[in-house]
């Protein structure tokens, strides 16, 4: 399966090279372009996780006519709250943040290598993370599991930490690179060099924590510049085969599917894919699976980067200021599907608010089914759904297991897909 998969991908990638060569065509978008950070000095590698957006930024940093010391600390930006908030002050550098819930995570060089530090929001309270004498670096969260590159073996290795239990997990033993790595649910994805013999080569992997089993996903033959980034089934990443192309791979039902050329630094979020177009003057791009629609978020002379999706926002670094700020843009309704909302929802069902746990798999249940009939177009059954999440909603706000806000906000979005499912219709 594997070789048809690496062959279908250099053919496909000859057989469109001639054809994409030109700069690429896209639908235009519907939304609101927002710039987040107006400081004159540098900020980089944003993130975003519901309504805050985490980045790295060097306003702190010394500058003279000859002499640059940069000094990057993490910044938060609330949108609920329109706030700025420093989250670091150490006069080292701290850099690469993640965030997932109310946790933010990052690389930090204060004690002479690189560790993984965490700042809880919630309480205020800052964490190292990793204290071996090695470096630590580019660090992924996803509940309370957190994954890094790690040259501790004198290779590099993905290693993992579980913050409720406070243990550390070696992931990676093989003695080549294994790095860049991502995580979604029980699922680890990284870029491996292990089959590489006397050519550079990196391939995807994954480890699955449920099964600690590990499974070589792609074998593309080629060099994979950035690491892959993975949401529920599908894995999206960049692979160099007659150039710079952006894959995905659905592990259901091991399909792969072109998305782009001439692109970097994809992201991934239900079925939604954003990745930066070009190198110099480049644009940030989307593709939507379920209409199978390319569209160009930006469209200025300048360096736009690093993108990063969550929902119905597009993060990502842009220098058309002439330094580098973060700008967001928000897609409009007309932008969104009921399959992209319905992944919003349960996203914020399985991972925003707390309640009973069996409360939490009805109603991520009710939404799973809901979104499998409207993929068969089965609406009536998939509406059906929708007011069955929408009666257990308001039952367990009415017993006191949902707060009146928490089912307010469910209810109000499970409507709002429920009107599109029948709008599709007329």
């Amino acid at each position: 399966m594997k070789n048809r998969i690496r062959l279908y991908s250099i053919l496909v990638a000859l057989f469109l090279l001639p054809f994409l060569c030109a700069t690429a065509s896209a639908d235009t978008v519907q939304g609101v372009e927002t710039q987040i950070t107006a400081n004159n000095s540098s900020q980089s590698n944003p993130d975003i996780y519901g309504e805050c957006i985490v980045w790295q930024d060097d306003r702190n940093g010394y500058y003279d006519p000859y002499v640059y010391e940069p000094n990057w600390d993490i910044y938060m930006y609330d949108l609920s709250s329109s706030t700025e908030t420093q989250i670091t002050t150490s006069e080292s550098n701290q850099s690469r943040p993640a965030i997932y819930g109310d946790r933010i995570v990052w690389t930090d060089d204060r004690n002479g290598n690189y560790d993984i530090y965490m700042y809880n929001i919630s309480t205020s309270t800052e964490t190292q993370i990793t204290t071996n004498g090695s470096n630590q670096s580019d660090p992924e969260i996803y509940g309370d599991q957190i994954v890094w590159t790690d040259d501790r073996n004198r290779n590099y290795d993905v290693y993992m930490y579980n913050i409720s239990t406070s243990t550390e997990t070696q992931i990676t033993t093989n003695e080549s690179n294994q790095r860049g790595p991502a995580i979604y649910g029980d699922r680890i994805v990284w870029t491996d060099e292990r089959n590489g013999n006397e050519e550079y080569i990196v391939d995807t992997y994954m480890y699955n924590l449920s099964t600690s089993t590990e499974t070589q996903i792609t074998e593309d033959g080629g060099y994979l510049e950035y690491g892959p980034s993975i949401y529920g089934d599908r894995v999206v990443y960049m692979s160099e085969i007659a150039g710079d192309f952006v894959w995905t791979y659905d592990l259901s039902t091991s399909e792969l599917t072109f998305i782009a050329f001439d692109a970097w630094s994809p992201d991934i979020y239900g079925d939604r894919i954003v990745w930066m177009y070009g190198m110099g003057f480049s644009d940030i791009y989307m593709y939507d699976l379920s209409t199978s629609r390319e569209i160009q978020i930006t469209s200025d002379e300048a360096h736009q980067g690093a993108p990063v999706i969550y929902g119905d926002r597009i993060v990502w670094e842009d220098d058309r200021n002439e330094n580098s700020d973060i700008y967001m843009f928000t897609l409009s309704s007309a932008e969104l599907t009921p399959l992209s909302e319905m992944t919003a929802l349960r996203e914020y069902v399985e991972s925003t608010y707390k309640c009973h746990v069996k409360t939490k798999t009805g109603l991520a249940t009710l939404l799973d089914r809901s979104k499998s009939f409207h993929e068969k177009s089965e609406d009536a059954k998939a509406v059906s759904m929708l007011k069955s999440f929408i009666h257990l909603a308001d039952k367990m706000k009415d017993c006191g297991q949902i707060s009146a806000d928490e089912a307010d906000y469910m209810v109000k979005e499970a409507k709002e897909i429920i009107y599109q499912i029948q709008a599709q219709q007329e």
